[in-house]
């Protein structure tokens, strides 16, 4: 996906005119409100960052200088994603929020479980927004799994992840992570789930089949399906305080009657009136069972 991009910028004709190469200051702040409005976070780096992604971008371009570009990127997703890859932070980490993974297991999958007893086959579908390089998703994926059967009982399980930045999303599919990324896994889990390829283990076919990895803006609206669990960790803070309301209201949408939101630890949701209850840790939030029959009267 990065040659693709790089090729929709790249120069395909003999050498250029010298070009002008300055870029002025209120350039950097209209690409940090371009980008901002594009992606919905707030772009939190430092200047001397934001100036050297834009400079690379602008030198493997074919425009004549920095406004020419910054009106292509107005109107160019591809563009963005390039500059999001370099300025957003992708780290992530297994189970992170322990707090909020216990009571996913020891509350919310034995809930879930009793409801769905009836349903033949059970199905469960999970949304990881914002997963990064994966490591959320396959901690869900393994939730999940020590509380019901994946392989047989009668589940259908499947657990959408998804990132803006691609290059994120192509670790998280790959599956592979050096052992200092493992540290917070139980070792019983290590052996189950992920395999040893030299210094580095990757995840077993069992668990990866489990899930599917998309791109996914969040600040744009797409309706995805209906959950009965979102995890959204770490993302609303970084949302400026509008495109925070608008992702939440989507959110709700998203979720099934009785279906469960689930946040990092400390974080709140605040603003217009909730359709969501907290329940349990003030990070986690459901839908009450009775919002469908309400709205289909």
């Amino acid at each position: 996906m990065h040659r693709a991009i790089t090729s929709q910028i790249s120069v395909a004709s003999p050498p250029r005119m010298a070009i002008s190469r300055a870029i002025l200051e209120h350039e950097i702040s209209e690409l940090r409100l371009i980008l901002e409005r594009y992606a919905g976070t707030l772009i939190d780096v430092p200047r001397e960052q934001l100036m050297r992604a834009f400079r690379e971008l602008l030198e493997g371009s074919q425009y004549a200088s920095a406004a020419d570009l910054l009106e292509k990127l107005s109107s160019s997703d591809e563009s963005c994603i390039w500059l999001l890859e370099n300025l957003l932070d992708v780290s992530s980490a297994f189970f992170r929020f322990p707090g909020v993974f216990r009571v996913f297991e020891q509350k919310i999958m034995p809930e879930l479980h009793a409801r769905k007893s009836g349903q033949s086959p059970r199905s469960l579908r999970i949304w990881s927004a914002g997963c990064g390089t994966g490591e959320e998703a396959y901690s869900i994926a393994m939730s999940v799994c020590r509380t019901v059967n994946c392989g047989g009982g009668g589940w259908n399980v499947h657990i959408l992840a998804s990132d803006i930045r691609r290059r994120a999303l192509v670790e998280a599919e790959r599956g592979l992570y050096p052992r200092e990324a493992l540290a917070d896994i139980p070792n019983s889990l290590i052996k189950e789930y992920f395999s040893k390829v030299g210094e580095h283990f990757l995840v077993k076919p069992r668990l990866r089949n489990l899930l599917t990895f998309t791109h996914a803006n969040l600040a744009q609206s797409a309706y995805i399906g209906r959950f009965d669990c979102i995890f959204c960790i770490d993302v609303l803070p970084h949302f400026s305080s509008s495109q925070r309301v608008a992702l939440v209201e989507r959110l709700q949408l998203y979720l099934e009657p009785g279906g469960y939101l689930l946040l990092g630890e400390g974080e709140r949701l605040s603003g217009p009136p909730l359709k969501l209850v907290p329940k349990d840790e003030p990070s986690i939030y459901r839908k009450p069972l009775v919002a469908a029959a309400k709205s289909s009267e």
